[in-house]
């Protein structure tokens, strides 16, 4: 199962912060088309407003400013926090038309996302954990599974050191019981020998090996 579980994530392979990352640039797309009317709503009240806009009436605002200035310097301060607004104001404008102009919407790939986390949650449930955490959930797995097969290749290990000490015993118990053999023998010869030599010629000594 363990086996299973880890193929089947290997497959989806999710990174982990892709499940955050994907989420939130599925919910831009899915919302791409009233981002743009309110960014360009944004804008347009920041600068294009031909009527009135924020930059022309601080612009105004400034002037005012530094002209009070120039009667009462204690006014100095009024008049630079009026035109830090003003910066404040065009770096805003041209930070909303630098995101408009990157601002794609794309079918095919939000449809790639949403296929994406579908599969991400689905998982996630198969799992039994959130699906932010999915990726951590896979990372646990293989280590769980990379230790399982260190513990298998231990036992293996085990088990050929256990072959091998057997094949040894028995390998040495062979040539054991073969020299017992031999030596048995050569005994059995000197003594009967040692036995005709004292008048007993039907005399016989013969020494019986147990191979159990």
């Amino acid at each position: 199962l363990l086996q299973y579980q880890v193929e089947e994530l290997n497959e989806f392979n999710l990174g982990l912060d892709e499940f955050d990352e994907i989420e939130q640039e599925h919910k831009r797309l899915a919302n791409g088309t009233d981002l743009i009317e309110r960014c360009q709503a944004g804008l347009h009240l920041l600068t294009e407003n031909d009527d009135a806009n924020i930059e022309s009436l601080l612009n105004k605002v400034a002037t005012i400013a530094d002209t009070l200035q120039g009667f009462d310097e204690s006014l100095s301060p009024i008049s630079t926090m009026i035109n830090d607004a003003l910066i404040q104001v065009q770096e805003s404008a041209s930070e909303i038309e630098s995101y408009l102009s990157s601002l794609e919407l794309d079918p095919e790939h939000f449809a790639y996302l949403e296929k994406r986390l579908s599969m991400a949650m689905q998982l996630a449930r198969k799992h039994h954990v959130s699906a932010d955490k999915l990726a951590l959930h896979h990372q646990a797995l293989m280590s769980e599974l990379a230790e399982l097969a260190d513990d298998e290749t231990k036992l293996d290990e085990i088990r050929q050191q256990l072959a091998d000490t057997r094949n040894a015993y028995l390998t040495n118990a062979q040539k054991l019981s073969q020299s017992r053999s031999r030596y048995a023998k050569e005994l059995d010869k000197l003594v009967t020998q040692s036995i005709h030599e004292l008048n007993m010629p039907k005399g016989k000594f013969t020494i019986q090996i147990n191979h159990n």
